[in-house]
């Protein structure tokens, strides 16, 4: 029987293995577009297809797993075998999409990049659907469940602000040759090494200190084998529900827009804003603040405001304040460029907006755990990988169909391609931040509109909860009586 509270050993074996995300997602979110794009020169529109392409086999390989994870028989139960293999092939790839061989040519550098980009996309994929699916299975409890999620993301955001240091103050800082270590194309093989350990280290970190829990998860259903019109089938029923549709589609839209801010972070950072590899590092760790806040407020968030308004409302706020900046430059409202207000005002921007950001992450990763119960109430089935599997696939739209929108709106711009800071005209920085601006706008609008369609409020989950365990009940007396007449 799942635990109802989780323990402290339990939050913290399971959160570390988000590190791993963290690492993935910052060198996707924040290098990898700049490293091929500016730093290799391959088009802007080739490089985000790279990154499209990684996504689309997403969409068809994390269903997959969450199917196969759900339903998988073995003595190390359902999670952890596909948790402990997705570790060496992950890291491996990982260094290997920063370290293509020279010569390769454009065409050549795309497929390289496309090929290593979705190695490690379905190797994250064989780790975080199921470490992500074992929330449902951890604690039935409303808010306990967004406590549980908020160390992942305190783990995860701690590994990304990590590497972004490591990477900004070792191997990206300035150096003989390069006034701009960014522009360095041989740092990005010893940034990728230490991230690949990092990754490597984190998933078996969470896995072995996680082993102990299997035989008090949930057991998988009678064997079945698997087809694809099982697959199919369990697609429908998930896409059934309602609410979790529309979790789906808000969620992916608010990934999207942070997605798209983080990629073309560092072109804006560097470019439009005029900052050096250490200011930017020093701004990054100013995020600690944000992570922390929000780590410490969501659970109090969410007893307070209940979590599907907390999400509408933190929504809101990111339609409006996200690109504000960026409008208020536009209009000639922001310090000029090297003005020693300007750092500030960013950084207290960012602490504010992403401390939003990542309260709104936790509260609707840990709606998802709510929308399983509700659909165990309706088919009688516990799908957690499954529905992991989908909500997973928006998160990592945001280096995804994000890269791919930056990539694109660089070329339409005709972005310059390894320019040092301060020589791309001002013309192109307006168009930059004409191209960043409203399309953040319009993601964070479009997710508000899907989350507030979203209907189980903590009333509605605790009617879930008591009818689940009235049927447990009554089975279980059925049970009784019947084995009285034998």
């Amino acid at each position: 029987m799942a635990r109802e509270r989780v323990g402290l050993g339990t939050r913290f074996a399971y959160g570390f293995g988000s590190i791993s995300e963290g690492v993935k997602n910052t060198a996707f979110n924040v290098f990898l577009l700049f490293y091929y794009n500016v730093v290799l020169g391959l088009s802007g529109t080739l490089s985000g297809a790279a990154i499209l392409l990684a996504l689309v086999v997403d969409a068809i390989t994390d269903p997959l797993v969450g199917s196969l994870s759900d339903n998988l028989h073995s003595r190390w139960g359902r999670r952890h075998p596909f948790m402990y293999v997705s570790a060496l092939p992950m890291g491996v790839a990982f260094w290997l999409l920063f370290n293509p061989p020279a010569g390769l040519g454009s065409m050549g550098l795309f497929v390289w990049f496309t090929t290593f980009a979705v190695i490690v996309r379905i190797a994250m994929t064989l780790y975080s659907i199921p470490s992500n699916s074992m929330v449902a299975e951890l604690t039935p409890i409303y808010d306990e469940r967004t406590s549980l999620v908020s160390w992942r993301f305190f783990f995860g955001w701690a590994g990304g602000i990590t590497i972004a240091q490591v990477g900004y103050r070792v191997f990206f800082a300035s150096k003989p040759g390069y006034a701009d270590g960014r522009l360095d194309a041989g740092a990005y093989g010893g940034f990728a090494l230490v991230g690949a350990i990092a990754i490597v280290l984190a998933i078996l970190a969470c896995s072995l200190g996680t082993h102990r829990l299997i035989a008090s998860l949930k057991a998988p259903p009678d064997p079945t084998p698997f087809t694809g019109k099982r697959l199919l089938g369990e697609m429908r029923e998930v896409f059934g529900n309602r609410s979790y549709l529309m979790l789906v589609f808000g969620s992916l839209f608010a990934s999207v827009a942070g997605g798209f801010s983080d990629v073309v972070g560092l072109y804006m950072g560097t470019y439009f804003w005029g900052f050096s590899s250490e200011q930017l590092a020093t701004m990054g760790l100013f995020l600690v603040i944000a992570l922390l806040a929000a780590v410490g407020l969501a659970r109090p968030v969410s007893q307070r405001f209940d979590k599907r308004r907390a999400a509408v409302l933190l929504s809101t706020v990111g339609i409006f304040f996200g690109p504000l900046p960026i409008f208020l430059r536009l209009l000639g409202g922001m310090p000029p460029n090297g003005h020693p207000a300007l750092m500030p005002l960013l950084i207290g921007h960012s602490v504010i907006l992403v401390t939003g950001l990542i309260i709104l992450g936790i509260l609707l990763s840990s709606m998802i755990a709510d929308v399983v119960d509700e659909n165990e109430l309706v088919t009688g089935k516990r799908q957690e990988g499954m529905f992991s599997s989908v909500i997973a696939f928006t998160s990592k739209a945001t280096s995804g169909i994000g890269g791919f929108l930056a990539g694109v709106a660089l070329d339409l711009i005709a972005f310059p391609k390894q320019a040092a800071p301060g020589t791309v005209t001002d013309d192109k920085l307006f168009l930059l931040g004409l191209a960043v601006g409203p399309c953040m706008f319009v993601l964070f609008l479009l997710s508000l509109v899907f989350l507030r369609r979203y209907g189980i409020t903590r009333v509605r989950h605790a009617e879930i909860i008591e009818e689940i365990e009235r049927r447990k009940r009554a089975a279980a007396g059925g049970l009784a009586v019947s084995g009285s007449e034998l």
